[in-house]
């Protein structure tokens, strides 16, 4: 029996199912024993008590949603049954005590990282390519093909491979006959050599922003470019400009500097409309965007302590047993890395609804709480005017697999933050938004 259901905390009413439960099956765990009132698919939740319409609902100690029926006990909860909600939160008294979890065994222990002139260390070396305006987005394309296909990054060309087999095949009228597999065998990738070794790619980031819109939404556009060329993952980057757009180069070269004041990473900056033709922007743009990755090529792994490694925290398509296995041991590993006096960043703010006032109570300062309730604040206003808000969050696929409200969801996504104070990243300014555990610590950005 103990393996066929699970409760997380002592003030939970419900029980989770670690398998198919069918209606009438006796389940047990500790003091709870009861017949089901009904099916109960794996990772779904079932209540312990008979629940009123308008019933809290507890899950990992806090509340996860309220009952639009009366629910039996034994019976399933459903989106029919339970809708979202979530606990007020409000400032803490910051008297948050931790107990830092033991790591003399990883103390003397090194990564192999790529150690930056302002001091970070990355753990990939790749370059950057961005456009300032969504008008540079079909420029950015011609770069994209020409790069990843010669320089050996681009996935193999298979699938277009498939696509000339199949083109052939219809034409001679051997199409219908031929057998899947049989063809499928004969389009397999030949591995291809990298040109620069020590380049993990080249990213090519493509947005729909930088004209139009606001000045806010200049702003938060070129400090996001600048949280990108500033990463330590990234030795330079290549920016394309149209000229006449909102999003200037002066812009995100402020915000750069917000980010370090000595800013030395390689920056190639090609304006279209100073160059006199896009032909000669697109070529200029090439030829020293190879030669920054010759020099990006020069960088060599070397040892680094395990305080200079930071990890982000980003969930991969929750499901049900996501909160009960992976978060938890990834926030295990956040925790050790805090000990260490390194960094993790808890990045999905929006999934910490329900949860922010075990992350407030966990803040080391008043000032980093408050700044974190006005996070969370402003994003759901903004979510409200848009007529959407936390509620929404569940995917079908989540909802299917158990994750029936977002402060359900948000309860087990928060794991992955394990249980280290909350601080403020250092060297990052104030907007857009950044906060983190940062050297003995867990953070959190937007």
């Amino acid at each position: 029996m103990q393996n066929t259901v699970l409760k997380l905390d002592a003030r939970d009413n419900v029980l989770i199912a670690l398998r198919d439960l069918r209606k009438g099956e006796r389940v047990s765990l500790q003091e709870d024993d009861l017949v089901l009132a009904s099916d109960v698919p794996a990772k779904h939740k079932f209540s312990i008590e008979n629940l009123a319409p308008g019933g809290s609902v507890i899950m990992y100690g806090v509340l996860v949603g309220k009952t639009r029926e009366a629910v039996a006990r034994g019976e399933v909860l459903s989106t029919r049954n339970l809708s979202h909600e979530a606990s007020p939160f409000q400032m803490g008294s910051h008297a948050f005590q931790w107990t830092p979890p033991s790591v003399s065994r990883w103390k003397d222990r090194t990564f192999l990282g790529y150690k930056r002139s302002d001091g970070q260390v990355g753990t990939r070396n790749h370059w950057l390519v961005v456009p300032l305006v969504f008008c540079e987005n079909r420029n950015i394309n011609v770069m994209k093909q020409a790069f990843e296909e010669e320089l050996g990054f681009a996935p193999p060309k298979i699938y277009r491979r498939q696509v000339a087999d199949l083109v052939q095949r219809y034409r001679d009228g051997s199409l219908m006959g031929a057998h899947k597999d049989s063809a499928e065998a004969e389009l397999q990738p030949s591995p291809r050599s990298r040109v620069f070794e020590n380049v993990d790619g080249i990213k090519f980031l493509m947005h729909e922003g930088g004209c139009g819109g606001t000045r806010e939404d200049t702003n938060n556009l070129c400090a996001l470019i600048a949280g990108y060329v500033h990463h330590p993952n990234v030795a330079g980057a290549t920016i394309l400009s149209l000229g006449c757009q909102h999003s200037q180069i002066a812009i995100l070269q402020e915000e750069l500097r917000r980010r370090d004041p000595r800013f030395r990473k390689p920056l190639l900056v090609f304006e279209q409309q100073q160059s006199g033709s896009e032909f000669k922007m697109l070529s200029e743009a090439i030829h020293s965007t190879f030669l920054g990755l010759v020099e990006a090529n020069q960088a060599e792994r070397a040892p680094a302590k395990l305080s200079e490694l930071c990890i982000g925290l980003k969930c991969g398509g929750s499901d049900g047993f996501s909160g009960l296995s992976a978060n938890p041991a990834i926030g295990h590993v956040s925790d050790l890395l805090a000990a260490l006096g390194g960094r993790s960043i808890l990045s999905e703010f929006p999934e910490l609804c329900g949860v922010e006032q075990e992350l407030i109570d966990r803040s080391v300062t008043k000032e980093v709480a408050e700044r974190f309730m006005q996070l969370m604040r402003d994003y759901a206003a903004r979510a409200k005017a848009v007529r959407s808000g936390f509620d929404m969050n569940p995917s079908p696929g989540n909802i299917r697999d158990g994750l029936i409200t977002d402060a359900m969801k948000s309860a087990g996504a928060a794991r992955k933050g394990g249980t280290s104070p909350v601080t403020i990243i250092p060297n990052i300014p104030r907007s857009p938004a950044s906060t983190c555990n940062a050297r003995r610590g867990m953070m959190w950005n937007a």
